[in-house]
């Protein structure tokens, strides 16, 4: 994770809403990492030896999630800690090593998976499967770690100290980074056990029929990825 701090600190523009802000969305879009990374090793595992097209389809999905990580945090390092260490830099000290050594740790293991993927996804071998499959439950075990610290330590900070403009500005990065062939299938992620009330906020500035529509072809999409993936639209 990279975190520079800059020598003139930047002040906050007037926030369009008093007090704390929201930061509630953060968690809710984690209940989509945490989940997937935590069926990730058992899909893995479910594979038969030598099922190279059924290997071929869990990877892709492994790639989707890792790559949605990936954009969630580069986000996270690229708009939230730079801003954060300008402002309040001696109470962002304790946690700032904590972050970057749970982020490297997480990077490794994700290029790890990566190469397992692409190693296994072509031969369905059963020990690339193993390493595969007790990698991502690694990285699952280290993701957990680091998503209940982000949301213990973390948002508390970011809520006192970033505007809605700024914090909004890492939801906006998330969406336009998003592929519009996915669009509905990572919504579906996100509402699937994330906080209903959570997930109809994130839909709150929208017209009136994209709120109605968008949960609806959200919830069409997951489902039927989950079925393909995990043998039930509702894993």
């Amino acid at each position: 994770m990279t975190t520079r701090r800059r020598t003139q600190p930047t002040q906050p523009s007037q926030p369009t809403q008093p007090g704390p802000i929201d930061t509630s969305e953060m968690p809710t879009v984690h209940t989509f990492f945490r989940r997937e990374f935590r069926l990730a090793g058992g899909v893995v595992r479910g594979v038969a030896a030598g099922d190279s097209a059924r290997a071929a389809e869990v990877s892709e999905h492994l790639e989707y999630v890792a790559r949605c990580l990936h954009h969630h945090h580069t986000g996270e390092d690229e708009l939230v800690w730079p801003l954060l260490l300008e402002r309040v830099p001696e109470e962002l000290a304790p946690i700032v090593h904590l972050m970057e050594s749970q982020h490297e740790r997480l990077d490794a293991l994700l290029g790890e998976v990566e190469r397992l993927r692409t190693q296994w996804q072509s031969t369905a071998d059963v020990e690339a499967r193993g390493r595969l499959a007790d990698t991502l439950d690694l990285v699952h075990a280290h993701l957990t770690e680091h998503l209940d610290a982000e949301e213990e330590r973390l948002l508390p900070i970011a809520a006192r100290t970033l505007t809605y403009d700024e914090w909004h500005a890492v939801g906006e990065r998330a969406r336009r980074e998003n592929p519009r062939k996915e669009m509905f299938l990572t919504f579906g992620m996100i509402q699937h056990d994330g906080d209903p009330q959570v997930v109809q906020r994130m839909l709150s500035t929208a017209p009136p029929p994209v709120r109605v529509i968008v949960p609806r072809l959200a919830r069409r999409a997951f489902r039927k990825h989950a079925q393909r993936i995990h043998g039930t639209p509702t894993p």
